[in-house]
């Protein structure tokens, strides 16, 4: 027979236990819980007259989101093992959660499963929010503070949005169908552009209403964009999931969902600042192109007084080149001498002949040469008189001279202002009693 020490049969009780059960879970309740100086939690496990011992190591019980309290049904999962001081069994908890909350867990997990085999989780579905949306949808409790939160926050932001609200329960077993009721009055009131399903934060059993499968459908296929603002940053439903838009809390929501009225009135002012400052810069630019142009343009008066002075100098230069070949002519018919006297006699009834035809030519080429500059002449002045305005106040029309010259927009006169009014055989003055744009 083997003999062994205390510390011997302690530490060999201690490694059977450890591989026995070296990873088990206990639910149970919590008779006491004590948290020395040393940071670690001692918690007495009680399930009818059973007791088990418990330790949760400093680390563990710091990194808890949730710790328990005495009388709390909690599942602890950890290993055995023996405590050699007083050699007794005890659990070293790894993690602490509610009693049941694993199976819920699981059912929540399985729902997610199923939903996202059917493509409702996926992003492609997500649809934008309308950017400016006149009203607003809301399904809340008409008694929590998420409401107030979300009115507050729209007013502030854009007021010209008019919020739709619909009562329902937030919390509760009933609370699924509440929100789906609410979602289908805002529906069958048809001006509702984007719907807000909201409520305040909470733990996450106050939560469990949004966790439910049905809601998550009906979220999914509704035909408008929809918002979640159930929870927090660090709990995510299944309502959150199938949302076209998740929102941490109901102000964000608002944010999320209407745009900065006074940002938007910035853009505005801006854009139209950048407006009128473009319009000058054409308006001056296209200013700068007429005094070009009008330096290059002559007026149709002095392009006819030019046509006139060419052909008044073609004329004269006419005329006298048909006199210079006529008293070249009449040289060759001076008496040449005595010797010659008898010789020119003879040729001079040639000479006249032939000087007569030479005239008559020369007459006939200078009246058609007359007449084609003529005609010219006539052409440029019928241009001239097409693009004259005399030519237009002849048929009625009236021309508007202010201090700045033509007037061809209301816009460019004032009330009271003096103006002249020239028409086909004079002009008058006015007074300006009202101008008036198109519009």
């Amino acid at each position: 027979m083997r003999r062994y020490t205390v510390r011997q049969l302690t530490g060999e009780i201690e490694r059977v236990v450890a591989a026995r059960w070296p990873s088990i879970e206990v639910e149970a309740e919590v008779g006491q819980i004590g948290v020395p100086a040393s940071g670690h939690a001692y918690i007495t496990l009680r399930d009818a007259d059973a007791v088990l011992n418990a330790v949760a190591w400093r680390d563990t019980w710091r990194n808890q989101t949730w710790q328990p309290k005495a009388g709390d049904k909690i599942v602890c999962r950890g290993r055995m093992g023996i405590y050699p001081g007083k050699s007794s069994y005890q659990l070293f908890v790894h993690v602490i959660t509610k009693a049941g909350e694993g199976e819920l867990a699981a059912q929540i997990a399985a729902r997610r499963a199923r939903l996202e085999e059917e493509g409702l989780l996926d992003p492609r579905r997500k649809r934008p929010l309308p950017s400016a949306p006149r009203f607003v949808g809301v399904a809340t409790s008409l008694t929590g503070a998420a409401l107030q939160d979300f009115l507050k926050v729209s007013g502030e932001r854009f007021p010209a949005a008019r919020i739709l609200v619909a009562g329902c329960l937030v919390q509760g077993a009933t609370a699924p169908a509440s929100v789906v009721s609410a979602i289908e009055v805002l529906l069958e009131d048809g001006r509702a552009e984007v719907i807000v399903v909201t409520r305040g934060g909470g733990g996450k059993e106050d939560l469990l209403a949004f966790q439910d499968e049905g809601l998550a459908r009906f979220i999914a296929h509704c035909p408008v964009p929809t918002v979640s603002a159930v929870g927090h940053q660090v709990d995510t439903t299944l309502a959150d999931l199938v949302a076209d838009v998740v929102a941490p809390t109901p102000s964000a929501a608002a944010a999320a969902v209407l745009p900065d009225g006074a940002a938007l009135i910035r853009r505005v002012d801006d854009a139209s600042v950048r407006l009128d400052d473009a319009i000058t810069r054409m308006l001056r630019q296209r200013a700068r192109q007429v005094r070009e142009l009008a330096g290059r343009v002559r007026h149709p008066r002095d392009r006819l007084a030019d046509i006139r002075r060419r052909a008044t100098d073609l004329d004269r230069r006419l005329v006298f080149t048909l006199h210079q070949r006529l008293n070249r002519l009449r040289e060759r018919l001076t008496p040449l001498g005595p010797r010659m006297a008898a010789s020119v006699a003879r040729r001079v009834p040639q000479e006249r002949r032939e000087l007569l035809a030479l005239e008559a030519r020369l007459a006939v080429a200078a009246r058609a040469a007359v007449e084609r500059r003529r005609a010219v002449v006539r052409a440029a002045e019928g241009r001239a008189g097409a693009l004259s305005p005399l030519a237009v106040l002849g048929r009625g029309y009236a021309m508007v001279l202010g201090a700045d010259g033509v007037v061809s927009s209301a816009s460019a006169v004032s009330p009271g202002e003096r103006l002249d009014v020239v028409v086909a055989d004079g002009r008058f003055g006015v007074r300006v009693a009202a101008a008036h744009d198109k519009a």
